[in-house]
């Protein structure tokens, strides 16, 4: 471990805490990373220094101080996510906030009306998409999976010219790896449509967002960088961002109310203004500002090595394990920052290994996720539908991964 990123983990104070008695083995990072005390801080500060009205509302000299800080907040914000402005950022409380807005946004209309997803999409981007499906506003397309990864040629023959959006996860949250933003990018330009993709699991280990490959919308959630929960930011590119209708709609939101023929009638503030409705969450974006600076500081590309590092020793460390499963494209697993697995031996119980790595190893809880990691689309298409999965983060050791196999060895051990 190089000199920065252990200097990142000493951020991390969950790290040597002790529950139950028992020290704490955290492999579940791509669920929520834990929090760290430079954001934890700014966001104290911002709330007990500041904690007065920002937006434009008030006039005096708090106000603009908030205001200020909130505009640092979004200054940094799309440094981070490649935009071309401050303004293509809409401060959102993470990537299910973020899908919902663009989703009910959205200009669709009679001759563009068909979304197209992969079939590796978090429930964050298929159910908003789902339920306008379900109510007759689009027609909801979804490209098969091959190998554990999206077919792009699959992909690629269902974008035509009734396609108003793609939708296309940066890097899977159930089988690993990275998706290929750059050739999706250009499909859909080529349609004359436009790309979302889903970071939330990219940009914590890769650093920056899909706008770099080309994408036109794009998202990620605080949470899993070390940020505030209920905190993160959709960028839209301008173009786009000038054809969306404002949806959750409040104070701050109106640049005029007027009267006139025989009714009400509201004209909305363009840009993002438009779509941040009310008080915003002003702590929580200065405590998104403060984590992204730390993780940039220590440097993305040294965080990214860091954590190939990690999976790749825990992919060798699988190897010759009978009674599981590694899902996914091995050459492509390390380019992600989790490993999926599937029982194949007989009595082998997901929930009760749970247990088994939260009550039964002397002195840790081996913390992991298991289920279907909200990804029913991929558990559709792949038919596994219960998965035990491992993710990693900078404060990870290789120690992690031993403590984990000799775990799982030792259940898969007690087996009949």
């Amino acid at each position: 471990m190089n000199k920065n990123i252990a200097a990142l983990r000493e951020e991390f104070p969950a790290l040597d805490g002790r529950f139950n008695g028992r020290r704490l083995v955290y492999l579940d990072s791509a669920c929520t990373v834990l929090k760290m005390k430079c954001a934890a801080e700014a966001q104290r500060q911002n709330l007990l220094l500041l904690g007065g009205c920002g937006g434009k509302r008030s006039m005096h000299s708090l106000a603009a101080a908030m205001e200020m800080d909130f505009y640092a907040a979004r200054q940094r914000v799309a440094r981070f996510m490649g935009a071309s402005t401050p303004e293509e950022v809409i401060f959102t409380s993470g990537v299910t906030d973020a899908v919902n807005l663009l989703a009910n946004s959205f200009p669709f209309d009679p001759r563009r009306n068909e979304v197209v997803l992969s079939p590796l999409e978090h429930n964050a981007v298929f159910l908003p998409f789902e339920r306008l499906a379900a109510a007759g506003r689009i027609k909801l397309r979804v490209a098969t999976l091959k190998d554990f990864k999206v077919d792009m040629t699959g992909l690629g023959g269902l974008i035509g010219p009734r396609t108003a959006l793609v939708c296309l996860t940066h890097a899977p949250n159930i089988f690993g790896g990275s998706q290929d933003i750059g050739a999706a990018a250009e499909m859909t330009r080529a349609a004359g449509a436009y790309l979302f993709t889903d970071d939330a699991q990219y940009a914590p280990s890769h650093g920056g967002c899909g706008a770099a490959g080309g994408a036109d919308a794009c998202a990620f959630s605080g949470h899993k960088i070390g940020a505030p929960f209920a905190t993160g930011a959709l960028y839209v590119r301008a173009g786009l961002m000038a054809r969306l209708h404002p949806w959750r709609v409040g104070g701050g939101t109106v640049e005029e109310v007027s009267f006139s023929g025989g009714r009400y009638r509201a004209k909305y503030l363009g840009g993002h203004q438009g779509f941040e409705a009310g008080v915003q969450n002003y702590s929580g974006a200065a405590g998104l500002a403060a984590a992204i600076e730390r993780l940039d500081k220590t440097g993305f590309a040294g965080i990214r090595r860091h954590v190939s590092g990690l999976v790749l020793h825990a992919l060798k460390e699988l190897e010759g394990v009978k009674g599981v499963k590694v899902l996914g494209r091995k050459e492509n697993i390390p380019e992600g920052s989790l490993i999926s697995l599937a029982p194949v031996k007989k009595g082998f119980s997901v929930p009760d290994f749970n247990l088994f790595l939260n009550q039964e190893i002397k002195g840790r809880i081996v913390a992991v996720r298991t289920g279907r990691h909200c990804a029913d689309l991929a558990c559709l298409a792949s038919g596994y539908g219960e998965t035990i999965r491992i993710s990693y983060f900078a404060y990870n050791t290789p120690e992690d991964t031993v403590c984990f196999m000799e775990a799982l060895k030792k259940y898969l051990s007690l087996l009949k």
